[in-house]
């Protein structure tokens, strides 16, 4: 099986998610039709799900241990306990989540830095470089007399970084390397398993494994993939990096493109169907700390309903 086909950790924290909604005696038919259109989105989905029952089978073998009987007093809950079988659930979703992982995923959990969910960090390193992280990203930090090497787990970093002539900046991850000749760039890594990288100011130097390296100017940028680096590429009056000011700013962008980037900084799932929404574009700027709001200014400006389900499932619709 090759990463293509492997669900991402997004992928595998929604079949988490979706295991425990079906799970409740108050789901709804509405909940299930919405449950049947993620499957068949994605066949991952479905790998995910299949799992997911699996590990979820699982846990009847276990001794009556706290977790386990956190796990089945979490459908047991009298409906009006709203805040108790919440955190129960986020209990639920922690446990079935850790045990897909297992051991392969630990240096995320162990990361030196790491943010959940709708968070944003910032870190000052030794060298006196600045590091922001977006939502949900993690990395650790390797410095020694001869390098500098920041290794990019998951997610997305901005690095502006303090001048040092003996030890270069890199940031690495399993597609390769982007060592820095200036000072302030992003480093991402894609759903599709790719490495983005663009330069906000100077030079950066983006290298794919078993490669040579091209240079990515300021206001450019490169994805690295399966040993290529693309062209580097303009962005525009594109602001890659507006959510290090809590914003996202779009012009002319797809409204599933918009809803997709709103869905990383909010607990939950946010559904919809790419094709029904493909005629619908959006300019705007939005505040990454209250999604929920975004959402609705979404709703007031566009042809779209927005339902919340649950406070773990938001679907967004044509009109």
């Amino acid at each position: 099986m090759t990463s293509l086909d492997k669900p991402t950790e997004q992928m595998i924290a929604e079949a988490a998610q979706w295991l425990t909604l079906l799970h409740d005696e108050a789901v709804s038919d509405t909940d299930r039709e919405a449950f049947n259109a993620w499957c068949k989105a994605d066949p991952r989905h479905q790998l995910a799900h299949k799992r997911m029952r699996a590990l979820w089978s699982s846990l009847d073998e276990l001794p009556a241990v706290p977790a386990r009987l956190a796990l089945k007093q979490a459908f047991v809950q009298p409906r009006g306990k709203t805040a108790r079988r919440g955190a129960q659930v986020f209990g639920v979703l922690s446990v079935l989540f850790c045990a897909w992982f297992g051991l392969e995923n630990l240096p995320l959990w162990f990361a030196d830095q790491r943010t959940d969910v709708g968070e944003r960090r910032e870190v000052a390193l030794a060298d006196g470089s600045r590091v922001q992280l977006n939502s949900n990203s993690a990395l650790d930090v390797k410095f020694d007399g001869r390098q500098r090497v920041v290794e990019l787990l998951t997610g997305e970093m901005w690095v502006e970084v303090a001048k040092d002539a003996q030890r270069p900046f890199v940031v690495r991850t399993d597609q390769g390397t982007a060592t820095a000749l200036g000072t302030r760039y992003l480093v991402r890594r894609a759903e599709d398993g790719a490495t983005v990288v663009t330069v906000l100011e100077s030079v950066v130097a983006a290298k794919p494994n078993g490669a040579e390296a091209v240079k990515v100017m300021a206001g450019q940028q490169t994805r690295l993939k399966d040993g290529r680096a693309q062209a580097p590429q303009a962005i525009g009056n594109a602001d890659p990096d507006a959510w290090t000011r809590g914003l996202l700013k779009v012009d002319d962008r797809p409204v599933s493109e918009v809803l997709q980037a709103l869905a990383g900084y909010r607990h939950g799932l946010v559904r919809f169907d790419v094709q029904a929404l493909q005629d619908l574009r959006v300019s705007g700027v939005f505040r990454l700390d209250d999604t929920d709001a975004a959402l609705a200014t979404l709703a007031d400006n566009l042809p779209i309903k927005v339902e919340y389900f649950t406070d773990l499932l938001v679907v967004v619709k044509p009109l």
